[in-house]
Parts: structure tokens; C-alpha cells; sequence
């Protein structure tokens, strides 16, 4: 199904998909907050890691907003959502700007089970749904294997990275393992990620811990509000949320 987007552009998406493309289709915007942060403050010429691409949103709206001298570099580890991330680029005419892959980013570079989500495709995940996740919703899982990719291997030439927006449905504790050197050297600038303690499941403590330790390392964390402007917060408190979806740390 083709649709334009609020913000411009062409989006091509999976009209079976029962996560992403009801909001996109009805409303023309996903997580209204990110898109208009990014709307505010990426620039051109700016360098954008997206992991976690899916059919490529976000990949292409700031493949918009870096322009042809910036940068977006855009994983996807789900080979279906990839293939769309592909085509939405080129409808889109942003091949100049973006590079894909289709990888895992983890904490090394090796081959992991996959849990692919079916009807909810955004929901596709390293880890293996919980009891609780099959509660709420009536899904097909299948599962393949994926290979990985380490952030602080693939870009350890790059000086600076201006933002990371990070969203993989619990994989992002072993994410942040393998971009280690790149946090804490500050070569990233801005990360936005999600906590979401139901798909992290195991991970969540120790990935709560590496939080608390960059937090301890002069990392300062931030909210979203609606209309994409920093709030301050006490991180402490959105891991007694259990969850939060667009946590900012500069």
C-alpha cells in the first residue's frame, strides 16, 4: 500500500502488518514525538544511524532532512521489513544519502536466533516472545537466523555521528555493548532509545546497570514531549515505569 506521509515523501507499506501500518495509514505519522524532534534538530549535512530501520520511516525522513551532503545508515535485521526499507528509499530517490543493511546490531559479530513477528511486524525481536507478549496478542511467530553486525567496529574511522535512534524490541542492551567506544569517546552526539522492559526481558537489569553507569560517566538523559522538545527526567524513575519510549541521552 502507498501513502504520503505528514511530512512529505512516499512510504510504501505492508498492509498486512498489524503494528506500523494502521497508524500510518490512518494518521500519516508514527511516534509524532521523535518525528518532530528530529523535524526540529537534525541538519543537513548531519550523519544518522537508524537501527532498527523496519520499512524505513524514519530512514527516510531524515534522509529528507540530512540533505545530499549528510548521511543516514540504516539497519534492519527482519529480511521482509528490509526489502521494503529498500524500495521506500529508492520511491523516494534518497540511494545518494543512505546506506542499508541487513544485520543485526549486537555485541558481536556472529549468527543469532530471530523471532519474527508475522502480523505484528515491528514486534520481530532477538528474543523469544514472552508468555506475556502471546497474552496480548494473537501472533505467528517464526524464527530464523540473522547475522550481526558491532557498531564500534563498522564505524571506528567515524569522528562523529550526530544521532542514533535505536528501537529493536529488547535487542538494545546487546546494541549498546557493541557501541561501547563510541559512547563513552562521545563520538555519538545524541542517542534515542526505548525502554521496554517486556521485550528486554533478562536484559533488563543489566542493561538498566549500564544505563546508571553512563548516567554515573556524565551522560544526561531526557524525555519527549508531544511536541518534541526536551524534558528532564530522572531516569530512575521510567525504570519504575518499566518502559518509555523515547528516552534522549547527550
Amino acid at each position: 500500500m502507498l501513502i504520503s506521509p505528514i511530512w512529505g515523501g512516499k512510504l510504501i507499506v505492508p498492509s498486512n502488518d498489524l503494528s506500523l501500518a494502521p497508524d500510518l495509514i490512518i494518521d500519516g505519522v508514527l511516534e509524532s514525538p521523535l518525528t518532530r524532534f528530529f523535524a526540529q534538530n537534525v541538519k543537513k549535512g548531519n550523519s544518522v544511524i537508524d537501527v532498527g530501520a523496519n520499512i524505513g520511516y524514519f530512514s527516510v525522513f531524515l534522509g529528507h532532512l540530512v540533505g545530499s551532503q549528510g548521511k543516514v545508515y540504516s539497519f534492519e535485521a527482519n529480511k521482509y521489513m528490509y526489502e521494503f526499507l529498500l524500495d521506500n528509499l529508492s520511491i523516494n530517490y534518497l540511494h545518494d544519502r543512505c546506506e542499508t543493511f541487513n544485520l543485526a546490531v549486537y555485541s558481536e559479530e556472529t549468527y543469532i536466533p530471530f523471532y519474527v513477528s508475522k502480523k505484528y511486524m515491528g514486534n520481530s525481536s532477538i528474543h523469544s516472545h514472552s508468555s506475556e507478549y502471546k497474552r496480548h496478542y494473537k501472533d505467528d511467530i517464526g524464527k530464523i537466523e540473522i547475522a550481526t553486525i558491532v557498531l564500534d567496529e563498522f564505524f571506528q574511522l567515524h569522528q562523529k555521528i550526530d544521532y542514533l535512534k535505536i528501537d529493536i524490541e529488547g535487542g538494545e542492551y546487546n546494541a549498546f555493548l557493541g557501541m561501547k567506544h563510541l559512547i563513552e569517546n562521545n563520538v555519538i552526539e545524541t542517542v534515542i532509545f526505548e525502554l521496554n522492559k517486556g521485550m528486554l526481558q533478562n536484559d533488563w537489569d543489566p542493561f538498566t546497570d549500564l544505563i546508571l553507569q553512563l548516567e554515573k560517566e556524565g551522560k544526561r538523559f531526557y524525555g519527549l514531549s508531544n511536541e518534541g522538545n526536551l524534558i528532564d527526567i530522572e531516569i530512575k524513575e521510567l525504570f519504575e515505569r518499566e518502559g518509555y519510549p523515547y528516552v534522549i541521552m547527550q
